[in-house]
């Protein structure tokens, strides 16, 4: 088995186009979900009775299975206040279900929640977009709107944050990875005014995106639960990935428990499974000026994917630890 610890994450992913391989992959997967030869189970989180709610004292798992690209996985991670890495990938080979990796999933795990959204971006923005406005500017905005700009001609990005320090490196760093122009934005609302792909990706539960800002032809992609209010799911043709998990999760995303509760917005009411988009079953755009909206949770089935994906680079590159195991002595 190999343990591929962060030093060895990043070194895999040195060279080559690593976001357009990522948002490759994961469209695969998500072709493959639509098809039915993939397998996941709704996230589940264990809390303790003294410590409930959201990152506090939780342990969270997802597994996935997806037998076409020979590989399976289980995501294992535990939420607390601010950051934790105590994050891993634990890698299964399909053929005989031996564990041939553990895998961590701090830097890996920016590239794989942000690949579905440059998957969405292919097939949801309209071809010619140009603008990204973003509210957030952590590790999940620096890797959505490299994923976007791996799929759609972006010339410009917009961001916000409370923090001014953070978007001063958010910047300079996106224009070094991207080479395109990345400015400031004196808020939530300038971030995304006049954008094509207008995107939220903060810790959530906090409403940061109205829909009264919604414009004509923009695809608006959330991150997190509580970002944005009822009224911008209303305005929208609303595409998720993984319905049960966006509509059912535990935390609830916000805002579909009132919306669904109120009788507002029904689960028929989502335009399709993502996945049926990518696979061609189902329309995604119908016309340049309507407003979409995606979300995507996480499912195991994208670890499984994108785990498969970074062992194989791994491999190739001799990197990570060999370790014994399983072994009777």
């Amino acid at each position: 088995m190999r343990f591929l610890a962060e030093k060895d994450v990043r070194a895999a992913l040195e060279g080559g186009h690593a976001y357009q391989e990522a948002v490759a992959v994961i469209a695969e997967v998500l072709r493959q979900q639509s098809e039915g030869s993939s397998f996941h189970l709704k996230r589940y989180t264990m809390t303790h009775p003294k410590f409930p709610g959201h990152l506090q004292h939780n342990i969270r798992i997802l597994p996935g299975m997806t037998p076409d690209l020979g590989a399976a996985a289980v995501r294992v991670y535990s939420g607390h206040k601010g950051t934790n890495r105590s994050e891993v990938i634990c890698l299964f080979d399909w053929s005989d279900m031996e564990m041939v990796a553990i895998i961590s999933d701090y830097h890996l795990h920016a590239i794989r929640t942000a690949a579905p959204y440059g998957v969405a971006a292919k097939y949801l923005s309209r071809p010619d977009a140009e603008t990204i406005g973003i509210i957030g500017t952590g590790r999940y905005a620096c890797g959505m709107v490299q994923a976007v700009s791996a799929v759609r001609p972006i010339k410009k990005i917009k961001t916000y944050s409370r923090n001014p320090e953070n978007v001063r490196r958010f910047c300079s760093d996106m224009e070094k990875a991207l080479g395109i122009e990345v400015a400031a934005a004196a808020s939530c609302r300038e971030a995304v005014k006049n954008s094509d792909v207008m995107i939220t990706a903060t810790s959530g539960n906090t409403i940061v995106f109205e829909g009264a800002w919604l414009e004509p032809g923009a695809l608006f992609m959330s991150l997190a639960p509580g970002e944005f209010d009822e009224e911008t799911v209303l305005r929208s043709r609303v595409f998720l990935s993984g319905s049960d998990q966006v509509l059912g999760d535990n935390p609830p995303r916000k805002p579909f428990p009132t919306l669904l509760a109120s009788g507002k917005f029904k689960p028929e009411d989502v335009a399709a499974e993502f996945c049926d988009v990518v696979s061609g079953k189902k329309a995604g755009r119908r016309a340049a000026d309507e407003i979409i909206l995606y979300e995507s949770p996480g499912m195991g089935i994208l670890d499984s994917g994108i785990g498969h994906w970074i062992y194989g680079r791994a491999v190739k590159k001799n990197l990570g630890l060999e370790m014994p195991f399983g072994e009777e002595d």
